[in-house]
């Protein structure tokens, strides 16, 4: 018999530390070495197939936002791209922006006015926790120096490259996050995590691609209309982003199309569309 309602987490490398060990704490999660034979067990890693060929079909859930999984599973979800094009087998698939899991943090956001009070345009430009290629270097100084608009640049807590000449509005890591990208009236993002986030509070977005598998998945969302995708950011020409950035900054009408379509794609939904998923498969496996 299955133990209900129990929730563990078997690290694959490193440990839980600080804040991110207080929350697994406070939400009953517990870090475990050793997986129960008769466990549910969801698996979001690079090299999927490797576990998944320790676990039996039936408890196996896996997030495969890359369509890499070749092996089968009971459930696999898909939340990068509107259709599941693994070479594997599953018994349900969940597939679509709509699955994206979003923390509450920006779910409690929604709705909120980037413009109440503002004399001028706000951009904020982020590209990840550690941004490894240095796209921040790149094209931030130009889109803070290029217009008559103010510029916040947000580095994460790992981002290796100097500060000097990213311009004056810098910041790393923020504990307000969310609340930043809800105010902004226009974001400058890597085309990750964060582009749902950032639909689910409204904020229109230009994206680029900040690693390589950031290429496949910036186009299909944008396709949406609730973001632009322009390119390569490794790559790009910063003059280019600048012309996007100049013309979504001139363009209030449009941002507010954006971002009313942007909450309808990311509804904030899809943490509890994909939990209400995995517990109906456990409820099975208690019976």
């Amino acid at each position: 018999m299955r133990q209900a309602g129990r929730v563990s987490l078997e690290l694959a490398e490193g440990r839980l530390e600080g804040e991110v060990a207080a929350r697994a704490g406070r939400i009953g999660v517990e870090v475990s070495s050793v997986t129960p034979p008769d466990a549910l067990v969801v698996i979001d890693l690079p090299d999927l197939d490797d576990v998944a060929a320790r676990v039996p079909i039936e408890q196996l859930v896996v997030f495969d936002d890359r369509d890499a999984f070749r092996a089968e599973a009971a459930l696999v979800i898909q939340p990068s791209m509107p259709t599941w094009t693994g070479h594997g087998r599953a018994g349900r698939v969940l597939a679509g922006f709509g699955y994206a899991p979003v923390a509450r943090e920006y779910v409690d956001l929604r709705g909120v006015d980037p413009a109440a009070g503002a004399p001028e345009v706000e951009i904020l430009v982020c590209f990840g926790g550690s941004d490894p290629a240095l796209v921040t270097s790149r094209l931030a100084p130009i889109i803070a120096s290029g217009g008559s608009w103010r510029t916040t640049i947000i580095v994460g807590a790992d981002y290796a490259g100097g500060l000097e000449g990213l311009g004056p509005g810098v910041v790393r890591d923020p504990p307000d996050l969310a609340a930043r990208l809800a105010r902004a009236d226009l974001v400058v993002i890597g085309a990750g995590t964060m582009k749902f986030e950032v639909a689910c509070v409204g904020t229109p977005a230009l994206m680029v691609a900040v690693a390589d598998d950031q290429l496949a998945v910036g186009p299909p969302f944008a396709s949406t209309g609730a973001a632009d995708y322009l390119g390569d950011g490794r790559t790009i020409e910063p003059d280019r982003v600048l012309a996007a950035v100049r013309a979504l900054a001139m363009d209030a009408g449009r941002r507010a199309r954006m971002g009313r379509v942007a909450t309808d794609i990311v509804d904030g939904r899809g943490a509890g569309r994909v939990a209400a998923a995995i517990l109906a498969l456990a409820g099975r496996a208690l019976v």
